[in-house]
């Protein structure tokens, strides 16, 4: 598995696949999420001979967990992509981020803007939703007393640096289901989820995104409860170069759920990018 050195030396791990295409899908995983949150959209492109890297996130999957809040400020993650590109040497990519993967690819437009051929923001909004803010308030009592409990049960056991969750048995879950909520924390660490929430709840891109000019995809499930239909038709209007693709019947987590109609948005959207 390929690892990169962030800036302040955290290590990042990832997966490359190069195929034909020399501009490369760059995936980018949500909150408490990994790569693996990808596997089936990055078959399909596979299929269709796209180039595709996906990353485990600061504090994700197989990648390092510092230990400081201040390590999880969307710039950090921001930069680990851009270390990421340049090692691989990539010049041509488009960034596809899932809800927090979706701000980390603004906050990079931020940070460079003149790197990325487009975006495409999946289940993403221009400011943090008011139901992920309570983390910042509450989060620390709340999360420790689930942090425990999740210690105390022997078939749900906290785990480090060295796993990543498989997602199939999420498949038809809703937005808030406690199960899947309870595998990403165990599985990314307690102060890894919850510093990556407190910061997420601080997002706001708003005159971010009014600055792109490159062509943005904005791929919204019509059910989605964490970031509304109204989130992303505000995000639409602030994007100029935008186009809004609703998924019907979908949740926030049309890439566990809906992958294949996913793709299928995404690649159409590509295809005329590329």
């Amino acid at each position: 598995m390929p690892k990169a050195k962030g800036l302040d030396g955290t290590e990042i791990c990832y997966d490359i696949d190069r195929q034909k295409s020399d501009c490369f899908l760059f995936f980018v995983h949500g909150a408490g999420g990994s790569l693996n949150v990808w596997k089936k959209e990055r078959e399909y492109f596979r299929d269709k001979g796209l180039s595709t890297l996906a990353i485990d996130l600061r504090g994700h999957g197989l990648s390092d967990r510092p230990t400081k809040a201040k390590d999880y400020t969307l710039k950090k993650f921001a930069e680990d992509i851009n270390t990421v590109i340049g090692i691989e040497s990539i010049t041509e990519f488009i960034l596809v981020g899932h809800c927090f993967g979706g701000m980390i690819s603004v906050e990079f437009h931020k940070l460079f803007p003149n790197m990325a051929k487009s975006y495409v923001l999946v289940g993403t909004g221009s400011k943090a939703p008011q139901k992920l803010r309570v983390v910042r308030t509450f989060g620390w009592p709340i999360l420790l007393a689930l942090n425990i409990l999740l210690r105390l049960r022997s078939w749900l056991p906290s785990r480090g640096k060295d796993h990543r969750e498989s997602f199939d048995k999420f498949v038809g879950t809703s937005d808030w289901n406690l199960m899947r909520i309870y595998s990403d924390i165990s599985h990314t660490s307690f102060h890894s989820w919850l510093y990556t929430y407190e910061n997420l709840a601080n997002f706001d891109g708003t005159n971010i995104l009014k600055e792109i000019t490159v062509p943005v995809l904005i791929i919204q499930g019509e059910n989605d409860q964490i970031f509304t239909l109204d989130c992303a038709r505000r995000t639409n209007s602030l994007v100029s170069t935008s186009v809004l693709d609703v998924v019907p019947g979908g949740n926030h987590i049309t890439v566990i759920n809906d992958p294949i109609i996913l793709a299928e948005k995404i690649y159409t959207f590509c295809k005329k990018i590329i």
